[in-house]
């Protein structure tokens, strides 16, 4: 874990986001830490999203309040539902 001040933090951000690549950077101010810089990727900002946003965790805490099913039903449940069935696209006429 590194440290570092705001106001290095500030005025190196590209030295500091590099080196939130390798590890946690804690951002000081006045000696107390203020804020963490973590380096993240495309896999993990929809994790990031969701663990943050308090409508995800309501919809969790709900479906944990339900009535829970049995797998069996379920399979039965999905497979009674038949897929709509495709459009396909009619072959275009070509002009003579």
């Amino acid at each position: 874990m590194k440290t570092m001040t705001v106001f290095e933090a500030r005025n190196h951000f590209a030295k500091t986001i590099e080196a939130a690549k390798e590890d946690v950077v804690i951002v000081t101010r006045n000696g107390r830490p203020v804020a963490a810089i973590r380096a993240i990727d495309d896999d993990d900002i929809e994790d990031l999203l969701l663990e943050r946003s308090e409508r995800f965790w309501d919809m969790i805490a709900r479906a944990r309040r339900g009535k829970p099913i049995a797998i069996e039903t379920l399979r039965k449940q999905v497979a009674g539902r038949r897929p709509a069935p495709r459009r396909t696209a009619r072959p275009r006429r070509t002009a003579t």
